[in-house]
Parts: C-alpha cells; sequence; structure tokens
C-alpha cells in the first residue's frame, strides 16, 4: 500500500526594483525576482538563487528565461528521504502586481528538474510529475518562464506568489 502525505510549499516571489537607467544609446533595466519558501512537513525546499529578469530593451513586449540553460533562472532545492517518490504540481501562470499602481505584468511559469546540479541535465517539468530524490535526498529545480505585459511596464516593485505543492509518496 502507498502512503500520500501532501506538504504544500508555497514560495512567496517579490519582484525588486524594475527601474531603468539611462545610457549612451540604450535603455536598460532589471528586474529580480525574490523567492523564500514555508514548508508544512519533513521534506524541506531551499532557494539556491532567485529568478532574475534583465530588461535590455524597454520597446519589448516579453522576455523570456529558459530554466534549462538561463544563469538567471532561480534555483531550488527539495531535500527529503533518499530515493523517495514526490510529485511536483505546480500553476502556470501567475500575475505580478506593482505595489502601488494597477500596473501588471503576466508570467508563464516553467520548470525543469534533475537529479544533479548541473543545470543543462535538467528536463522540463509538466504541471504534474512524479520525479524521484537521488541517494542524498535531493531533487534540483530551476525556475524559468516569459514575462510579458511589458511594454507598459511602471517602474517599481512588483509581487506575485508561485505555489509548488509536493505529494510526498512514501
Amino acid at each position: 500500500m502507498i502512503k500520500l502525505f501532501n506538504y504544500i510549499l508555497v514560495v512567496s516571489v517579490l519582484a525588486g526594483s524594475i527601474a531603468h537607467a539611462q545610457s549612451p544609446g540604450t535603455n536598460r533595466g532589471v528586474a529580480t525576482i525574490t523567492a523564500s519558501a514555508t514548508v508544512l512537513g519533513n521534506v524541506d525546499l531551499v532557494v539556491m538563487k532567485d529568478l532574475e529578469f534583465e530588461i535590455a530593451s524597454l520597446s519589448a513586449t516579453e522576455l523570456i528565461v529558459n530554466p534549462q540553460g538561463n544563469p538567471n533562472s532561480g534555483e531550488i532545492k527539495i531535500v527529503g528521504n533518499p530515493n523517495s517518490l514526490v510529485r511536483v504540481t505546480f500553476e502556470r501562470e501567475s500575475i505580478l502586481r506593482h505595489e502601488s499602481s494597477q500596473s501588471q505584468l503576466y508570467f508563464t511559469y516553467n520548470l525543469s528538474g534533475g537529479l544533479s546540479a548541473v543545470q543543462s541535465q535538467s528536463i522540463l517539468l509538466t504541471q504534474n510529475n512524479q520525479v524521484r530524490l537521488n541517494d542524498q535526498g535531493v531533487y534540483y529545480l530551476w525556475v524559468g518562464g516569459r514575462l510579458s505585459g511589458i511594454e507598459n511596464i511602471v517602474p517599481g516593485n512588483y509581487q506575485m506568489d508561485l505555489a509548488i505543492e509536493l505529494e510526498y509518496i512514501l
């Protein structure tokens, strides 16, 4: 008999200052997304690196961060019992809301994962994947995606939540 234990992990994501700096001939801005985690149960989620978007041109309509190879991807480590099965489920879309205006950005998540810390060897995950933790009880996730709605971006702080649900299968 397989016992299922549900663990809901909510990763709060805060987009840091989105601003543009004037330099000769280029418009440039940087968006930083900071993640933190609340964990319920005996599995741990460690945020290793925040997801960052670099806005090189404010005329673009979207930015894409490939979780399988972009160094700006966020990195999360799941830690639990060695060789355990975990079902990873997540919402594919979210809205970043500006802290003091009605401005919104739209984010579509892409997650990739793997048994080692080598990002280029990770595989893309769908919304409902079963993954096996490695011999040390670790599984690595990289967070990327598509940020759209930036053609009318308002400088400032944007916030959103990324909810990842883990079903820990013993």
